[in-house]
């Protein structure tokens, strides 16, 4: 073809998108209920105008020295090799809603103008101002020297909390005001591609069990306990007397706060297992206990004092049939432990359909105090108009578990910035809001506290002075915190915590 040809064929084809980009509808053509087409329009394309970010810069500043602290030791981010779970794992509660076709996020060097991660002092909210509704877990804090119990919090999350950040935080920053070691409970067969902060090898054939397992029927019962599964070294219902084994191998980290490697003892939850198995506590090739267990139709515990010096421990299981493993603990025997719970995929709408009475007695066991809850980023990309939906289902769930103890309280963390990329610009998720103040009303309707981390982090178009931060504070995902990211976060959230912590103290004096 000729020059001039190709010219005249280049200009017909520019001109007809040109055309085609004026009259295309600006809201999109919808193809069915899952699918929306858009078109840009050519004036985004002729637009110079510059980003604007929140500004960050105070957040940065007022916690550069805590982030230096902190990290000097905790180098590795946990979602280096780690794809976003918002696009692996459909929720079950948004696996109908429409998707935009270019709502994919990738990674634009836009032009900031965002204050630096920190400076905002965002402060606990309570329903009605009622600040009450954390004295039960301020009392036990309070009163923990003369009880000498250890209390459990749990903090359950999304892919936003995996590999032990923000927790691990909380629990340091907790340990060494109240008392406490070790890094809490932890599921035997923990999600793939993450970590905890112990170095875990498993042995044997070992199989993990959640809410998917109930939905795909591979389980036909709902004890899933707190952790939300559970682990299993020998298949279900096996019957041809073969012999199992499992083990457990756990090695203190170097990349992990000092206390969290000096646990004093070690627990095994588990339960319901059709014939007796053998349960051995080991150091290196050296049995240190042995135990024969029973069947069992209920929760039980498994309890051994460990020498603080061990720098790694082997439980060992063997037997024809394996207990339903809920969870390994390695705490102290006093204090506080804070326990990592990531559901991967989860929007935190599934505690009302496993077995309440069984979670309740676990809850008991553990003696559970404080529950923090952290969803919101798996329901983001998928925007609906009204999420009032969701406030019920998030209220139901909130309602229920604090039912199962009298004196449990809960903490709402919201839903953190997300940004997607429109027609070349970074800008905030529109339906970030409407999913905070859904968890916001939730939280309050169940008498719950509320953090709001979406304000905590600058607000709308936030995300990106995050990432963009030297040292980067998010990932270029525009969706997760780096570790980094999550030592800023945390102590913004501690120190919320403990503000009303110490005002409930004065007032407890006053009135004493």
């Amino acid at each position: 073809m000729k020059p001039y040809k190709i010219l005249l064929y280049l200009i017909s084809v520019f001109l007809v998108l040109s055309i085609l980009s004026f009259v295309f509808p600006k809201e999109g053509i919808q193809i069915n209920t899952n699918l929306f087409l858009r078109f840009p329009n050519i004036k985004t394309f002729l637009k110079t105008e510059e980003s604007k970010y929140a500004d960050i810069s105070e957040i940065l500043e007022y916690h550069q020295a805590e982030i230096m602290e902190n990290i000097s030791d905790l180098s590795i981010d946990t979602l280096k090799n780690l794809k976003d779970s918002v696009y692996n794992i459909a929720d079950s509660l948004i696996a109908e809603m429409p998707t935009d076709t270019l709502a994919e996020e990738k990674n634009y060097n836009d032009i900031t103008t965002a204050k630096q991660p920190g400076s905002v002092l965002q402060q606990l909210e309570y329903p009605e101002g009622n600040k009450n509704v954390l004295y039960p877990f301020f009392d036990h804090l309070r009163n923990l020297n003369q009880s000498g119990e250890l209390i459990r919090i749990l903090h359950y999350g999304d892919s936003q909390i995996e590999g032990d950040r923000i927790s691990s935080y909380i629990r340091n920053e907790l340990q060494k005001e109240f008392g406490g070691s070790g890094i809490g409970m932890f599921a035997p067969v923990i999600i793939k591609g993450t970590n905890i902060s112990m170095d875990l090898k498993l042995n044997g054939s070992w199989e993990r069990f959640t809410m998917h397992s109930i939905k795909n029927r591979n389980i036909f019962h709902n004890r899933l306990g707190a952790l939300m599964s559970f682990g299993r070294f020998a298949p279900i219902n096996s019957f041809d007397n073969k012999m199992f084994f499992g083990e457990i191998n756990l090695h203190k980290s170097n990349i992990t706060y000092a206390k969290t490697r000096k646990f004093k003892q070690c627990r095994v939850f588990y339960g319901y297992n059709e014939k007796p198995f053998i349960a051995e506590l080991k150091y290196k090739e050296n049995t240190l206990d042995a135990e024969l267990i029973g069947t069992s139709k209920q929760l039980n515990t498994l309890k051994w004092d460990i020498d603080g010096s061990l720098d790694e421990i082997t439980i060992s299981f063997k037997g024809e049939d394996s207990p339903d493993v809920y969870a390994i603990a390695l705490d102290d025997h006093s204090g506080i432990a804070v326990d990592n719970i990531p559901l991967r995929g989860s929007s935190g709408t599934d505690f009302t359909k496993t077995d309440l009475a069984f979670l309740r007695s676990m809850y008991q066991k553990i003696n559970a105090k404080l529950i923090i809850m952290q969803f919101g980023v798996n329901l983001v990309p998928y925007a609906v108009d009204d999420y009032s939906y969701y406030e019920k289902q998030f209220y139901k769930q909130l309602k229920t578990l604090k039912g199962l103890r009298p004196d449990i309280c809960i903490l709402v963390i919201g839903v953190s910035d997300m940004s997607q990329n429109i027609n070349g610009r970074l800008v905030s998720y529109s339906n970030v809001v409407k999913i905070r103040d859904a968890q916001k009303n939730a939280a309050f309707k169940a008498g719950c506290a509320f953090w709001d981390m979406y304000e905590a982090m600058g607000g709308k178009n936030s995300m990106p002075a995050w990432v963009n931060n030297k040292p980067p504070l998010a990932r270029t995902d525009y969706t997760h915190f780096t570790w980094k990211g999550s030592v800023v976060i945390s102590k913004m959230f501690y120190e919320a915590l403990m503000k009303d912590y110490n005002e409930y103290l004065k007032n407890e004096n006053i009135n004493n």
